[in-house]
């Protein structure tokens, strides 16, 4: 896998004017008025972990907007758990994205009160702002879809597996298999690829940490393909570039129906804890197979543990991009009309 591998992000820039605030001026706090609905919207959008939020400005009124006006609507935000990762001007529209990964300007949006001529600019989609439960409604991936969750129960002479797995959670994970830094890995799973996961596994752990690993990745792979279901409207497509101190992870996977496994990571001991690290390699090929897609997974060298974690996380945060569905789309993102 290329080091130099960059994401693509999807953008969603929001005018401060309209639909964030209902002022025309903002030269003091006291102008600052909400719009309605504003902060449960943006943390809905915030919290499906698809859109990299930004804020725009219009130049026109460059002269009306204090700078610690700015910085108190930002730090709102903040604090109501909204990111706001950029600041921009209408005119600075085609350097949104940049320096860093590039805008996915095709699934890239503009809410503004009269968005067309900023967005045809910017090459991104205009919505024109009629109130955020609308735009909550139109941009999220989860509402007015069928819901995608599965549930399994798999027992065999060496584990009793049971499932259940809703990939438009919020990352609820319940997770017991009875190897403590394991149901760690799998929790950042759930939480960076905001699925909810109830797992319990009883194993044969007498023996050993094979079959219990084997037959959740097995059963977890299994899940996430009866879940996908069609697979219409996916992004089918997930990269992850995450660092975690030291360490720096690759994970690209692709829903593709064909199973192949890459796996490029030399762990720097032999156990983390209790746990065997060459199960991990173990535990992702088995998923592929399961799941029936590509993963292709690197890591750098260091702390074993940041090695494991950030490959799990990384996992978790492709696996969202892929399986997300992009609001109003239902094509199968396939050429060849079959995945």
């Amino acid at each position: 896998m290329e080091q130099s591998m960059k994401s693509r992000v999807m953008i969603l820039a929001v005018a401060l004017d309209g639909p964030v605030v209902v002022t025309d001026s903002l030269t003091t706090f006291a102008d600052i008025v909400w719009t309605p609905g504003v902060f449960r919207g943006l943390r809905h959008l915030a919290e499906e972990g698809i859109f990299q939020l930004a804020i725009l400005l219009q130049r026109e009124k460059e002269a009306f907007y204090a700078k610690e006006v700015l910085q108190r609507i930002l730090d709102t935000l903040d604090n109501e758990g909204i990111p706001v990762e950029q600041v921009v001007y209408d005119d600075q529209l085609p350097l949104i994205g940049s320096p860093g990964p590039s805008p996915d300007a095709e699934h890239s949006w503009i809410i503004a009160v009269d968005p067309q001529t900023v967005a045809t600019k910017a090459g991104m989609h205009p919505l024109p702002f009629t109130g955020w439960p609308d735009m909550v409604a139109k941009l999220s991936g989860s509402i007015g879809r069928p819901p995608r969750t599965a549930r399994f129960e798999r027992t065999t002479k060496e584990t009793s597996i049971r499932l259940e797995l809703d990939l438009d959670g919020t990352g609820k994970g319940s997770i017991a298999t009875g190897l403590p830094f394991f149901d760690h890995m799998l929790h950042q799973v759930a939480r960076h690829g905001r699925l909810d996961l109830t797992l319990q596994c009883n194993g044969d752990l007498e023996v050993d940490e094979h079959h219990t690993v084997e037959d959740v990745a097995i059963v977890l792979g299994q899940a996430v393909a009866q879940a996908l279901g069609d697979k219409r409207g996916i992004g089918r497509y997930g990269f992850e570039l995450l660092p975690m101190d030291e360490c720096l992870a690759h994970v690209a996977l692709d829903f593709s129906g064909r199973a192949w496994f890459a796996w490029d990571v030399e762990f720097t001991r032999e156990m983390v804890g209790t746990f065997p690290t060459e199960l991990f390699s173990h535990f992702f090929k088995s998923f592929s197979d399961e799941a029936k897609c590509n993963l292709h997974m690197q890591v750098s060298s260091g702390n074993a543990h940041h090695q494991a974690e950030a490959l799990f996380k990384a996992f978790g945060r492709a696996l969202r991009h892929a399986v997300f569905r992009y609001p109003g789309n239902d094509d199968l993102p396939s050429t060849k009309g079959v995945l």
